[in-house]
This record gives C-alpha cells, structure tokens and sequence, in this order.
C-alpha cells in the first residue's frame, strides 16, 4: 500500500525552504524590507532615497519573497492528495488559503517592493521635482505593511484546516497538531491588531507560539514522514468509504 514517503518529505522540505527564505529576506532586503516584516514602519527619513541606495538589496529580498512564496504554495500540492481522503472541504481550505491566496500575497508583495524599486531610481534621477513620486513611494510603502496583516490571516486560515487535517488523521502525532492550533489564536491576535493599526509591542511573542511549531513539523515530515498505521487507515476507510 502506498506510504506516500515522497509527499511527507517535499511538504517538510519546502516547508523549511518557505521559513529559511522568509528569514533571509529580511536580511538581505535590508531596513526596508524587515520593517515592513516586523511591523515598525520606517518614519524621519527620505524613503525613496534610502531606497535608491539600497536597491540591489531589496531586489535580491524581494526575490527571496517571491522563493518563499512558490515553496509554501508547493507545499500545499504534496500535502492535498492526502488530506482530500478524509476531508475535501478541510483540503480546499487549506489549498485556497495556504495555497492560492498566500501565494498570490507573497506574489503583490514582491511586485509592490520592485515597484518601489523603479519610483526610487526614478525620483534620483527627477531629483527635487519628485514630490508625486514621493507620495506614491510612501502610499507603496504603506500598502506593503497593510497587506501585510491580510496576508498573515489567509496563512492562519490555511493553517487552522492543515492543523485540523492532521489531527484528524493523526499522520503526524497529535501533539504536534494541537501545538499548530493553539498557537494560531495569538497569532490571528497579532494580524488583527496590526490590521487596525494597534501595536501593544508584543507582537514577536504572538508569533512566537507557532513559529517554532512549524519549523518542528517540517523536521518530522522530513525525517519521519507521516504514520504508516494512520496512512493504512485512511486507505482503508477510503475504500469502504
């Protein structure tokens, strides 16, 4: 009977290659681009100028972005087969909002970065006569850290119908799942206090519960796969099903 080895393993792996992307991001992309990440906007400055001096970085940032989010779409493909055999609604879920819609943020945010990439290197060259473009770089800008918040729910929206797949299945141990599942509800604390623009400055220990949760995960996919007496289960019930 097919173990589905192949699947566990791409899933964790790309899982870990989504986080390690996400993390050199903010360090190669530099000020600009951690402070969109880490929610503390960047203010007292020339935006466009600090920018155009750091273009090359926030280019390679917003490639690794753009990495991070076709690895974590990926992710959702290999996971998918399984999880529509004991629920197809939950596998949607976590197809449309892990998957579709993380993916198509991840996709807006690279874009909106390399286009404020072209407003600085354009405002250099039109020098002091660049008050519009200065505006549109801080609304870019802003834009980036509101979408932010949007995003982060599509990711807690996905990752409640993974968390709930797996506990349903029990194809990783269920500590694991629940560990998911409750750190998602400080986390959805965290995006919806950004999103109305409240900062208590525990942000980083909202997002802590789950952060390392995921990281836990994808090392078990890796190394130990899914459990084959839950696979032979879900098999099995597929078939009388």
């Amino acid at each position: 009977m097919k173990n589905y080895r192949m699947n566990a393993v791409m899933a964790g792996v790309l899982y870990f290659l989504g986080t390690v992307f996400g993390v050199a991001s903010t360090v190669v992309g530099g000020e600009v681009i951690s402070s969109i990440v880490t929610n503390k906007p960047l203010s007292g400055m020339d935006l466009l100028d600090l920018v155009a001096s750091n273009s090359f970085q926030i280019t390679g940032g917003s490639f690794l972005i753009l990495m991070m989010g076709i690895s974590l779409v990926a992710m959702t493909i290999f996971l998918y087969p399984i999880f529509k055999k004991d629920s197809e609604v939950l596998a949607t879920g976590m197809l449309l909002f892990r998957g579709a819609l993380e993916g198509a943020y991840y996709f807006i945010s690279t874009l909106g970065f390399l286009i404020l990439v072209l407003l600085a290197n354009e405002y250099v060259v039109t020098g002091a006569d660049s008050t519009p473009l200065q505006s549109m770089g801080n609304v870019i800008y802003q834009f980036q850290s509101q979408i932010g918040s949007v995003g982060t729910i599509f990711f807690l929206i996905g990752a409640t119908c993974l968390y709930i797949s797996f506990y349903r299945t029990r194809l990783i141990p269920r500590w694991l799942s629940v560990w998911g599942l409750i750190g998602v509800v400080p986390y959805m604390t965290y995006a919806l206090l950004h999103f109305f623009h409240i900062n208590i400055g525990l942000g980083f220990y909202l997002q802590m519960v789950l952060a390392p949760q995921e990281m836990v995960m994808a090392l078990w996919l890796i190394i130990k796969g899914f459990d084959h007496a839950a696979i032979n289960k879900l098999m099995a019930e597929r078939c009388y099903s």
